[in-house]
Parts: structure tokens; sequence; C-alpha cells
């Protein structure tokens, strides 16, 4: 997913600078400037927006093994609900939840 998302981010600059060059004889600031407003933006939702779609694919499946967790007081440890706080431990950064507030979150959530 975020190899998909620095190929699209390279698409659009790519484009934006070929757009660029090609329009530098013609350089009215109210195109330029409407240009920065609406790429801009876009990239930066394009990119955030892939970056977090991958977490309800990995969280949505591990609400059994999370209820499980919470109903155990933390002695059940389903597969998916560890592969889940993995990835969250790995991509999200301190302070972090523990595992027993990541489960109700995931409970609550999916």
């Amino acid at each position: 997913m975020i190899l998909r998302t620095a190929t699209l981010s390279i698409a659009l600059l790519a484009s934006i600078s070929a757009h660029h060059a090609a329009a530098a004889e013609n350089a009215n600031p109210f195109d330029k400037t409407l240009m920065y407003i609406t790429f801009i933006p876009t990239i930066l939702v394009a990119g955030t927006t892939s970056l977090t779609s991958d977490a309800p694919k990995l969280f949505k499946p591990a609400k059994s093994d999370a209820l499980a967790f919470i109903g155990s007081d933390g002695e059940i440890r389903g597969a998916e609900f560890e592969q889940a706080v993995r990835y969250y431990r790995a991509h999200y950064s301190p302070p972090r939840m523990s595992d027993a507030q990541l489960a109700q979150a995931i409970a609550a959530t999916y």
C-alpha cells in the first residue's frame, strides 16, 4: 500500500513538474496558485488516506480475538490479535496504548 502511495505521489509530482515546465512560458500567477492550491492538498489527502486504510484490514478480523483477550483478562492472545498488536507497535509512534486498551479499541471500533 505504501509503495502504491509513493508511486502515486511520484506520478503526480512528475505531472506537476511537466505542467510547470510547459507552462513556464505563459506563467500566469493565478493559474500557478490555483494549481498548487488544488494539487498539494490532493496529494496530502491521498497519502494519509492510503496510509490509514491498511489498519482496518488487520484490526477488523482481530475483533473476536480482542474480545477473547478482554474476557480472559489477557490470558488468551489469538493470532489475529497478535498480528494487530505487532502492526500497531510498528506503525504508530509513542505514546502507545497498552494491549488491553488496544483490545478495547478494536472491540469497540470494529
